[in-house]
């Protein structure tokens, strides 16, 4: 499966939100930047977030709720791939969808040969599976106890869905203008595999570039982001380009349902295996 989908989501620290407002706001840019994380640590907002390389994604955090989503959609190698996740406290789904056009066919092409032979019906076996899980039909609930890969470890457990808080705890330099402020981060010091725009995503960058990535900071009227954007070299996972983070709807999110039970079933076993690496 795309590694972009593997810089996605989520243990988090649960903050109070204490968004600074009129004359409160710090007057320090790097304290500012600090302060402006807030409302995403509330864990009631919206946002949607583009990486380069046709990736995209939108989500909302409910934490009144315990719920939240989180929708990407990626193109890797001309391939068009969409992952989809809904939280409903204790439950979390996933919907895969790709264009498995290539494997259609080569199932085709096996269910036309003639004989037992175990090896081969094994391995139609496998690419059933294989089309049955990236196929979008169908939401699957997930056992967490099961999912060892990092890409489908979703929790709210730390309502910054973004991963904004962990890139702006690496400023390394920070200049105010208005409600903008400018500088450069250190996102070699992004820990944790589970946001948005987390370690994985940050991973194959140029040590000493990660170290000085140009960033703009918009804030709200209240001060809490409303904007990022990154000027990030090549990683392992994207070419160079602009990361742009967008937060709206502070205190507005909505409650994010769980799929209607008619279109949920169980993640098999084989669809364990085949995302934990196994299959």
């Amino acid at each position: 499966m795309n590694r972009r989908f593997a810089a996605v989501l989520v243990p988090l620290l649960g903050i109070s939100l204490a968004a600074c407002t009129g004359d409160d706001q710090p007057s320090d840019p790097k304290a500012a930047l600090v302060a402006s994380t807030s409302g995403l640590k509330a864990g009631n907002y919206s946002f949607t977030a583009s990486m380069p390389g046709d990736t995209s994604a939108k989500g909302v955090v409910h934490i009144p709720s315990h719920s939240a989503s989180l929708d990407l959609d990626t193109v890797d190698d001309g391939t068009k791939g969409k992952v989809q996740f809904r939280i409903a406290e204790p439950d979390r789904y996933v919907k895969m969808t790709m264009d498995m056009g290539e494997t259609a066919k080569q199932l085709e092409g096996l269910s036309a040969l003639r004989g037992d032979d175990p090896r081969t019906a094994k391995l139609t076996e496998g690419l059933q599976a294989m089309m049955d899980l990236f196929s979008g039909k169908q939401w699957l609930r997930l056992d967490m106890s099961k999912v060892k890969s990092e890409e489908l470890k979703v929790s709210i457990d730390n309502p910054d869905l973004t991963g904004a808080t962990g890139l702006l705890g690496g400023v390394a330099t920070a200049e105010r203008k208005g409600d903008v402020i400018t500088g450069t981060l250190d996102v070699t010091k992004v820990s944790g595999d589970s946001q948005l725009f987390g370690e994985s995503a940050v991973k194959g960058a140029d040590p000493a570039q990660a170290k000085a990535v140009p960033y703009e900071a918009t804030l709200d009227d209240e001060g809490r982001l409303a904007k990022l954007v990154l000027d990030m070299p090549k990683t392992g996972d994207s070419p160079a380009g602009k990361w742009t983070v967008e937060v709206s709807g502070y205190g507005k999110a909505s409650k994010q349902e769980a799929p209607p039970a008619a279109e949920v079933k169980e993640m098999p076993q084989s669809a364990y295996d085949m995302i934990n690496g196994k299959g």
